[in-house]
């Protein structure tokens, strides 16, 4: 039996949490981009599709219209399942849930949250992981480095004419996370080839912010760590 089809609401513009949304949609739900939270009634489900930095601020746009049993995901791997509390104690079903490449690193505060992540996440064919708090920022600069890495490849091989496009290829750049993470990629030796990647990336993928920022990183003035 089918799982009951929701009505979901997307706040924000990641990309991360936009693919999230687009796979749900592939998979038989209503998704809407929401441009007044004072609508959000209407909504089973909102992604907050936003980077950890933004995403406090995207929880207070939200707080005063969600309503209780609500189920609200956000999908920073920056960012635990706390970063929602506020829409917790509001009675909403809250949920992290940010993708890891093959799976998604998943956070809820109970079984109710749990089974409607394995829900959806096996709609979408996908399967969830633990990551821990502390981990989190080690494995998003890990993460974000081989997204990067894996989309320069693409875009090499689109000019060597050895394939024609991405196909189904989709990577989650989101410029404030992979900034936010940087200071993992400082500790894990990492910190140079990181930055030079992210300037590429941001060259190609037409992402301004990404590269005046590793432009900067890279100034003698700077400093780099």
């Amino acid at each position: 039996m089918q799982a009951p089809r929701m009505r979901v609401a997307v706040w924000g513009n990641s990309r991360s949490g936009l693919n999230f949304a687009r796979r749900l949609e592939w998979a038989g739900h209503t998704i809407e981009r929401l441009e007044d939270p004072t609508q959000l009634d209407r909504f089973d489900t909102l992604i907050l599709a936003v980077t950890a930095r933004e995403l406090e601020e995207a929880v207070r746009d939200v707080a005063k219209h969600v309503r209780p049993k609500q189920i609200v995901i956000h999908t920073s791997l920056l960012a635990g399942v706390e970063a929602l509390d506020e829409l917790e104690v509001r009675g909403c079903v809250t949920i992290a849930a940010a993708p890891l490449g093959d799976s998604y690193a998943v956070g809820a505060l109970d079984e109710v949250a749990e089974t409607v992540i394995g829900l959806l996440l096996s709609e979408i064919h996908q399967t969830s992981e633990t990551v821990p708090e502390a981990q989190r920022a080690e494995r998003a600069a890990r993460l974000y480095y081989a997204e990067m890495l894996g989309a320069l490849t693409a875009w090499a091989s689109i000019k060597a004419k050895v394939i024609e496009d991405f196909g189904d290829s989709v990577f989650d750049l989101d410029a404030g996370d992979i900034i936010a993470a940087y200071p993992a990629a400082v500790e894990l030796g990492m910190a140079r080839n990181y930055r030079d990647v992210a300037r590429m990336v941001g060259e190609q993928e037409k992402i301004e912010e990404l590269e005046l920022w590793a432009l900067g990183k890279e100034a003698p003035w700077q400093n780099n760590s």
